[in-house]
C-alpha cells in the first residue's frame, strides 16, 4: 500500500510513471539492482549488527582498540594503493553541495577541483528529489573529460550510508539498502558514459566504521561492475573518516580498498557526533558548546594527524574537513570575518600536511585554495613545509588515549549553547521535512550531520544533569520550557505547524530517551514517508468527495 501511495504522489507531482529508482532504470538494470540487493543484504545486516554489538561493549566499559591480527599489515611500509586517475591527482579544494540543478550550476562555475554531489546529509531523500538528483548527475557526467582542468571540477558522488534504507524499492518485502540503490543507479546510468569521456565513476563513501565495511563496499562495487559490464576496478572511491571506530582501522580500511581508494577526508562534525554517540554516557566525556571545539584540541588533532600520516604512508590524498560557515555578501563585515576564519582553518590544514580541503559554499573556494597554493609555491621554492613523516611504531597503532582525550577542551556548557542546539535542530528538521537539505542559521551551514551533533549534545547534557555555566542544571523541566520558547519563536517566523510538531517530537524523543537513537535521520525518514502518505490520503478523500 505504501509503495502504491508514493507511486501516485510522485506521478501527480512530477509527471513520472514510477518512483526512485524505478523511474531511472530499465528492466534489466532494475533486475540487476534487485539481484545485488539479495546477494548483499545479509552481509550488510551483519555489519549493522556488528555496529550495535560494539556499541554495547563500549557502553559496558570496553575500549576501542586496534586488531592484533592486523599488526603486521599496519607495520608493513611496503604496500601502497593503486595510483589515482589523472583527474583526481590535484584536489586542493573540493566543494560539497546537494545534487540539485541550482547547486550544480554554482559548483561547476566555482573553480573547485572536485564537486561532491551529495545524496546523503544535504539532500532530503524523497523519491522526487532523488530522481532529480540522479538526472543532474547524469547531465554533469555528460560534460566531463578526463583531462585535468583547474577550471572544471571532477564529479564525485556521495551515496547514502549503509545504515539507511530506500523505502521506494522493496525486494522480497523488505526495503533495499539506500547505499546500494544510489550507487548502482549512478553506475548504471553514468559509469560507461564517464569512462567513454576519459574519466570514470568516482564515489565518496560515508560513515564507514571498519575494514569489514570497506570490504563490503569493495565487493559490492566489484559485483556491480561485473553485472553492468563495466571494467573491473573502474569505480574509484574516497572515504569520509567520520566515525571514531574508523580511526582504529585506517590502515585496514585503506588496504581493503587499495585498488580503488584515492583519498581519506576528515568529516569533523560527524566525527564529533560519533564521539558523543560512542562515549556520551561517560561523565568524563561531557563536551562543552559546539563553538568551543577547535581542531587543535587533542582528540581532534590526534584524529586528523592520524589521517595525514596514514595517507602519506600509503599514497592516498589527505583531504581536510569543511568548516560549517556560510559566506554572505562580498563586502560586508560578516563575510570578511567568515573568510578570515576559513583561511585560518585551511592554513592550519595545509601546515598539518593535508593535500586539500572541503568547503560547503562556492564563494569559499578561492579562500580555501589560497593557503594550499602558498604552501605549494614555497615547496616549489625548496622550502621544507609541513610535517616530517615520523617512523612507525612496531605496529603503528593509533594512540587510543589521545583519541579519547577531551579533558583540555576550553569552554563550557551554557544556556546559549542549549538554545542554539535547540533552535538549529528545530529549524533544520522543520525545513528538512519541507524539502530543504541545508539551512543557514546564524552564519552556519547546517545539514543533517550538524543536527545529529546538536541533538546528541542536548541528550548528553540532560542525561548527566550538566550544570550550565549560568547556574541552572539541565533537566527535563528546563528542556521543555526552552522548547516552548523556541517553538513560539518559530511560529512567529511562519513555520508550518504540522511540520514543526513533527520536528519537536523527533528532537524531544531523541533527547529524553534513556538510549538515544544511533541516527535521528532514520526516524526522520519514517516521518517523511508518513507525510507523503497523509497527503495522498487527503487527495483521495478530496477526490471521493
Amino acid at each position: 500500500m505504501r509503495a502504491d501511495r508514493h507511486h501516485r504522489q510522485d506521478t501527480r507531482e512530477d509527471e513520472v510513471m514510477e518512483t526512485y529508482p524505478q523511474a531511472l532504470l530499465d528492466a534489466e538494470q532494475l533486475a540487476t539492482l534487485t539481484d545485488l540487493e539479495r546477494a548483499l543484504r545479509e552481509p550488510r545486516a551483519a555489519l549493522l549488527r556488528g555496529r550495535k554489538e560494539q556499541s554495547r561493549r563500549v557502553r559496558g566499559g570496553a575500549e576501542l582498540q586496534t586488531r592484533p591480527e592486523t599488526a603486521a599489515l599496519r607495520a608493513d611500509d611496503t604496500w601502497q594503493v593503486r595510483r589515482p586517475p589523472a583527474d583526481l591527482t590535484h584536489r586542493r579544494v573540493e566543494l560539497a553541495t546537494a545534487a540539485t540543478a541550482e547547486q550544480a550550476k554554482g559548483a561547476l562555475a566555482s573553480g573547485a577541483d572536485v564537486w561532491v554531489a551529495d545524496l546523503e546529509d544535504m539532500l532530503v531523500p524523497t523519491s522526487r528529489r532523488l530522481i532529480a538528483a540522479q538526472e543532474v548527475i547524469l547531465e554533469v557526467a555528460g560534460t566531463r573529460t578526463g583531462d585535468p582542468d583547474p577550471g572544471v571540477p571532477t564529479l564525485m558522488v556521495r551515496p547514502r550510508g549503509l545504515h539507511l534504507d530506500e523505502a521506494h524499492l522493496e525486494v522480497d518485502g523488505q526495503p533495499a539498502g539506500a547505499s546500494l540503490v544510489d550507487t548502482v543507479t549512478f553506475l548504471a546510468r553514468c559509469g560507461r558514459l564517464l569512462l567513454d569521456r576519459g574519466t570514470g565513476p568516482y564515489l565518496y563513501l560515508p560513515k564507514v566504521e571498519s575494514a569489514a565495511e570497506a570490504q563490503w563496499w569493495d565487493e559490492a562495487l566489484t559485483a556491480a561492475e561485473e553485472a553492468l559490464d563495466l571494467p573491473a576496478g573502474c569505480t574509484r572511491v574516497s572515504v569520509l573518516v567520520e566515525t571514531v571506530q574508523a580511526a582504529y582501522e585506517l590502515d585496514e580500511i585503506v588496504h581493503a580498498l587499495r585498488e580503488r581508494v584515492t583519498g581519506l577526508a576528515a568529516g569533523r562534525w560527524d566525527y564529533i557526533f560519533s564521539h558523543l554517540r560512542t562515549y556520551g554516557d561517560r561523565p568524563d566525556h561531557v563536551l562543552p558548546d559546539r563553538d568551543a571545539f577547535t581542531m587543535n584540541t587533542r582528540f581532534l588533532r590526534t584524529y586528523t594527524d592520524l589521517i595525514v600520516r596514514t595517507c602519506h604512508r600509503r599514497g592516498v590524498q589527505a583531504i581536510g574537513g569543511p568548516i560549517a560557515l556560510a559566506a554572505s555578501g562580498p563586502f560586508d563585515d560578516s563575510a570578511a570575518m567568515t573568510h578570515a576564519r576559513v583561511h585560518r582553518d585551511k592554513a592550519r590544514e595545509a601546515k598539518q600536511g593535508f593535500d586539500g580541503a572541503w568547503v560547503l559554499h562556492p564563494a569559499l573556494v578561492p579562500v580555501a585554495r589560497q593557503p594550499f597554493a602558498e604552501r605549494d609555491r614555497r615547496r616549489d621554492g625548496g622550502e621544507e613545509v609541513g610535517p616530517t613523516p615520523a617512523a612507525p611504531d612496531v605496529d603503528d597503532a593509533p594512540d587510543g588515549q589521545a583519541l579519547r582525550d577531551v579533558s583540555a577542551i576550553p569552554g563550557a556548557s551554557t544556556l546559549t549553547g542549549v538554545r542554539t542546539a535547540m533552535r538549529s535542530s528545530l529549524t533544520y528538521l522543520t525545513g528538512w521535512l519541507a524539502g530543504e537539505g541545508t539551512v543557514t542559521i546564524a552564519g552556519h551551514v547546517e545539514d543533517f550531520g550538524t543536527v545529529e551533533l546538536a541533538r546528541m549534545q542536548l541528550w548528553q547534557w540532560l542525561s548527566h544533569g550538566t550544570r550550565l555555566a549560568e547556574g541552572p542544571t539541565m533537566s527535563t523541566l528546563l528542556l521543555d520550557r526552552m522548547l516552548e520558547d523556541e517553538v513560539a519563536l518559530l511560529r512567529r517566523r511562519g513555520a508550518r505547524e504540522d511540520l514543526l510538531e513533527h520536528a519537536v517530537r523527533l528532537l524531544r524523543d531523541s533527547v529524553v530517551a534513556d538510549e538515544p537513537p544511533a541516527f535521528l535521520s532514520q526516524r526522520a525518514y519514517d516521518v517523511l514517508l508518513g507525510l507523503g502518505e497523509a497527503e495522498d490520503e487527503q487527495q483521495e478523500t478530496a477526490g471521493a468527495a
